[in-house]
């Protein structure tokens, strides 16, 4: 039997390459090729005749389970590649673990990756830029010095998997100086115009607009009045036009933030008041933005189905389905669509919007992490294997799970998780993934956990911002402050970040749902329309006198006391319907939200008897609101 050694291999930058985003498209084509360029790396192990550790993507060239990596390895299958829509999700995590023969040269997926990377470059290029570059300053220098010079990949020959950080620790990539102005989503990388906006604004202005007037493949508005890109940000927002050519056929439109805070909304809307929707559509569809896919929301393929005369509604852009986007001109007028006849048209579809009622304006970004995972595997080494097929289990299963409740997955890479969604579904689908990692891991006998962040957000909000912010929120809050196996939330308004909660999960499931569904059940009840805004309000009120800055020692005053009031307020906007042990109930498990808890090393529940917090509340009262 010949040797084998294990290879570690990683490519990199991660999150900046994600976060460089203004679209929700371009968080999945970063994602997308992340794990595109990954699988290059692992097809070379395998037609080497090397078998994937981590992750149990393949175990030989023969037995490839990913789907991703399938449609790498079979490419010029046009059969096999053009019905696979699973091959779309992001599933190969940016760094793995393989045995290979000895004498195998790891040089070789190093190259493949920047094979694969450049040819992607090369069909951007030649399609839509080229034509261009004359007209820059130096753009072809530019573009190919970004390209050539932009991956970090590193590897090492070894048994130990920490071996791979200690390695990267060396920080052998020393990325080039890049002069000039700078791109408007990577803001460490020269634009391609080549020109010096201070004094060269006309030159730089004219090359950019030469650009948008192309109509390629429908590309005219994929890019914005004010966006000059850097080579890599440019591959990222035109990769999906060329993704056919070189893997398999991807979606055009991935849903834009203003929609996928609209899903639930079109879909009533689409059922209560179809004709008024038809109508709608037929005023609105002249505007000259793009098109959505309702036929990625299960919800929504199943009211149009259905409904048929309303789908021409649902294919709207988001924007038409706000008053606050209408009403903005640099969102509508285009050359190709009279300035004038387009703020007419707007006007109108304002006045019929009031009719249709106001749907939210936020949605969700939902990030889940396992906790702990490179302990995990040093703890288990015997079990390499099965800890391997736990987490390409829960992998696979992540698309469904997200679109099960109206989710788009960004990215399902080993125990990462990425995924847009209306504000409605995000805390279901966290608990479903939840569950399903924590089940992946108890049928091979191994206690995991794992972590999530929640931000709900307004749909202006910068998405790079927002994925930041999830990031910390995942590290600092959820992993750190609250001691992993938990999940922390944040409440982000367009005048900024306005609550954050979190707590374990446990927490989450038997007391902070059980109270919302309890509550949500008084509140919707036809004669009691507003009681839930005005209790919330009431509350916040009259617990200002004992909450600094939204927290306060209970060591000033006495539980009950509060309990009591909290009570008095619950029976007074009930009125003559009031409950006494309805209001007990309610106002008990409110209580008990407003402390604060955490895991301890040991993965125990903890809580401070002497301290509460009012966030847990306010996001209760934000859910049952959904922000409007």
């Amino acid at each position: 039997m010949s040797k084998t050694q294990v290879l570690n291999f990683s490519i990199g930058p991660v999150q900046s390459f994600i976060a460089s985003a203004r679209k929700t498209r371009d968080f999945w084509t970063g994602s997308f090729l992340l794990s595109y360029l990954a699988g290059q790396a692992m097809a070379v192990v395998l037609e080497g005749g090397g078998s994937l550790i981590l992750p149990a993507a393949a175990t030989d060239k023969d037995h490839v389970t990913d789907p991703l990596l399938q449609a790498i390895m079979q490419r010029g299958n046009s059969e096999y590649i053009n019905s696979s829509y699973n091959s779309i999700i992001a599933t190969l995590p940016n760094r793995f673990r393989a045995k290979v023969p000895e004498g195998f040269n790891p040089e070789l997926c190093k190259q493949a990756i920047e094979d694969g990377w450049n040819e992607i470059a090369n069909l951007v290029w030649e399609r839509y830029l080229a034509g261009m570059a004359n007209i820059g300053h130096s753009t072809e220098d530019i573009w190919q010095r970004q390209v050539n010079n932009f991956w970090d990949i590193n590897w090492i020959l070894s048994e130990d998997p920490a071996a791979l950080d200690l390695r990267k620790n060396w920080r052998c990539y020393i990325p080039p100086t890049e002069p000039g102005d700078k791109c408007t989503l990577l803001g460490s990388m020269q634009e391609l115009s080549g020109y010096l906006r201070i004094h060269e604004k006309n030159e730089q202005d004219q090359f950019w607009n030469e650009i948008r007037q192309q109509n390629q493949a429908g590309a005219l508005y994929d890019l914005d009045e004010n966006e000059r890109l850097c080579a890599v940000a440019f591959i990222k927002r035109f990769f999906p036009y060329i993704a056919e050519e070189i893997v398999c056929k991807v979606p055009l439109n991935y849903p834009s933030t203003p929609y996928l805070a609209s899903v639930n909304w079109i879909a009533r809307v689409v059922k209560d008041k179809t004709q008024e929707a038809a109508n709608y559509a037929k005023k609105a569809y002249p505007l000259p933005k793009g098109r959505e896919n309702p036929d990625m929301f299960p919800l929504l393929q199943k009211i149009l189905r259905d409904n048929p005369q309303a789908r021409e509604f649902a294919t709207l852009d988001g924007n038409c389905f706000f008053k606050a986007t209408l009403e903005n001109p640099n969102l509508w007028d285009r050359p190709a669509y009279p300035a004038q006849k387009s703020k007419e048209v707007r006007g109108q579809l304002v006045k019929k919007l009031e009719k249709l009622t106001k749907p939210s304006p936020f949605y969700a970004m939902l990030l889940m992490d396992g906790d702990l995972f490179g302990a995990l595997l040093q703890k288990h080494k015997e079990k390499t294997k099965e800890i391997s097929g736990a987490l390409n289990q829960f992998s696979l299963n992540v698309p469904s799970l997200v679109e099960s409740e109206n989710g788009v997955t960004v990215y399902a890479g080993g125990d990462d998780v990425l995924a847009f969604m209306p504000l409605e579904n995000a805390l279901n689908t966290a608990i479903k993934l939840r569950k399903s990692y924590l089940d992946a891991f108890d049928s091979i006998n191994i206690r995991a956990t794992i972590s999530g962040a929640i931000i709900y957000t307004h749909f202006n909000t910068p998405l790079t911002e927002v994925y930041h912010e999830a990031q910390k929120l995942l590290t600092d809050i959820a992993k750190r402050e609250t001691g992993r196996d938990s999940l922390a939330v944040t409440v982000w308004k367009s005048a900024g970040k306005v609550l954050t909660w979190s707590a374990p999960w446990d927490i989450v499931i038997t007391k902070f749902l059980p109270f919302l569904e309890g509550f949500e059940k008084i509140a919707s009840n036809k004669d009691l329309e507003d009681f839930s805004n005005s209790f919330f309000y009431d509350v916040q009120n009259r617990l200002a006198i004992f909450f600094d800055n939204g927290e306060k020692s209970l060591s000033e005053f006495k539980s009950k006391d509060l309990h009591d009031l909290l009570i008095a307020e619950f029976i007074k906007n009930r009125g003559m319907n009031a409950d006494q042990n309805q209001a007990r109930e309610i106002t008990a498990q409110m209580l008990e939200l407003c402390r604060r808890y955490w895991n301890d090393r040991k993965g125990y529940t903890q809580t401070d008897e002497n301290k509460m917090k009012l966030d847990s509340i306010f996001l209760a009262k934000f859910l049952l609101e959904k922000g409007v």
